[in-house]
């Protein structure tokens, strides 16, 4: 997962370089058409930083369709290091790499991205497939870390911070905890059995703000600037909750999973019975592969949980924004969505409402929904927002703070 501050260091590097020779403006999506015949041969540069293994192999087969439908070539770079090297110049020697055509938004990087001046005019309510986007269930596709999007992003899928627990040992699925006390209970109750997320990893700010929402006297103080609350006072039943919960888990809050991978596979291998992910058909997608027990079951709380959606952008400056806007536009198909929420690939949920879709597509929709693995559908839709950047940022900071040996 690509982490809050150094997601927004690696956007401002990947889009900082000005002026960049090609650029062209963003063409008018009205003539669909005429984007198309512009964008046809054009090869589109995909910045996806830290993007797990199944969403590179989803996005070449997208690429595939890609040129087969429209003639565009989509060229993927998942490497943080080598991308921020070539923007900034820090490759001794090496060429510089010309602005992305699109990024992959996932984290708090939007509202630096779009105060700094460094996206595209809006777009994604233009692109012809916005139609299919589910705007009454999922309404966090038009806002990213309490900024709205203006339609600057287009929606790629969804997360939300879920808990996955084995059943076999942990309890009955309907036994197990849907609330932070109850998750602190069965903690102290099953000692080292829960795995904390990694300070600094983007799925602990998540798993530290739904923590905060649910101990602060005051949660909607969230959705407003953390300059304008007394952080510590605000946060105090916070950091006793946490110290609760960390005493309680795995090596006694010294060991953590650093991603969702690495959690689902503790879960795997018996090592704890409990462990946090966001995304909530990680479980079921892996049951599907075989790397997890039939047991496992997602875990969400009565209240809610944070979420929110991942997103592409364009930056001001993209090479070949015809094609970009094609390769979004497709990403948004009911084809494609179809395909990258399939439990046996990337598994990664749709954007898409199910009744403005092909029946066909609807139905394989509906199928994998039936998994015993995958949460209900009110379970995901009950999403509570994702908090203004300040917050997660302070809290990550102080939780860094608190975790040192």
């Amino acid at each position: 997962m690509v982490q809050g501050l150094r997601s927004v260091c690696l956007a401002l590097a990947l889009l900082g370089s000005t002026a960049l020779a090609g650029a062209a403006p963003l063409p008018d999506p009205a003539d669909w058409p005429a984007v198309e015949k512009t964008a046809r041969g054009q090869s589109v540069r995909l910045a996806m930083p830290g993007a797990p293994g199944p969403a590179v192999a989803y996005l070449q087969w997208a690429s595939g369709e890609l040129t087969r439908l429209y003639g565009v070539t989509l060229d993927i770079s998942t490497d943080p290091a080598t991308l921020t090297a070539l923007q900034t110049g820090d490759a001794g020697g090496t060429a510089a790499v010309a602005t992305p055509d699109l990024v992959w938004i996932e984290g708090d990087v939007f509202p630096a991205l779009k105060s700094a001046g460094r996206l595209s005019t809006p777009f994604a309510d233009r692109l012809p497939n916005w139609r299919f986007v589910d705007l009454e269930r999922h309404p966090s596709v038009l806002v990213d870390a309490g900024e709205p999007t203006d339609f600057r992003l287009a929606p790629l899928g969804l997360q939300k911070l879920t808990l996955f627990a084995d059943t076999a040992r942990a309890g009955p699925a309907d036994a197990l905890p849907r609330s932070v006390e109850a998750l602190l209970t069965w903690a102290e109750a099953h000692r080292g059995r829960f795995v904390l997320p990694a300070p600094g990893t983007l799925l602990a700010r998540r798993f530290l703000e739904q923590m905060l929402f649910d101990t602060a006297e005051d949660p909607s103080a969230l959705l407003r600037p953390v300059e304008e609350s007394d952080f510590m006072e605000a946060t105090a039943p916070l950091w006793r909750a946490m110290e609760r919960l960390r005493a309680a888990s795995w090596h006694e809050g010294r060991s953590f999973a650093w991603s969702e991978t690495e959690a689902l596979e503790l879960l795997a291998r018996g090592e704890v019975d409990m462990a946090a992910g966001l995304d909530p058909l990680a479980a079921a997608s892996a049951i599907r592969q075989g790397r997890l027990a039939t047991t496992v079951r997602p875990v969400l709380f009565d209240g809610g949980m944070i979420g929110g959606a991942h997103f592409l952008a364009i930056p001001a400056e993209a090479p070949s924004p015809a094609g970009a806007l094609v390769v979004a536009n497709f990403l948004l198909s009911p084809e494609a969505q179809r395909r990258k929420a399939e439990l046996t690939g990337w598994a990664d949920p749709s954007v898409l409402a199910l009744k403005t879709l092909p029946p066909a597509v609807a139905d394989a929709f509906r199928a994998e929904a039936r998994d015993p693995a995958v949460p209900s559908g009110r379970a995901l839709d009950l999403t509570i927002a994702e908090p203004s950047p300040g917050w997660g940022d302070k809290l990550t900071e102080e939780w860094a703070r608190r975790s040192q040996p």
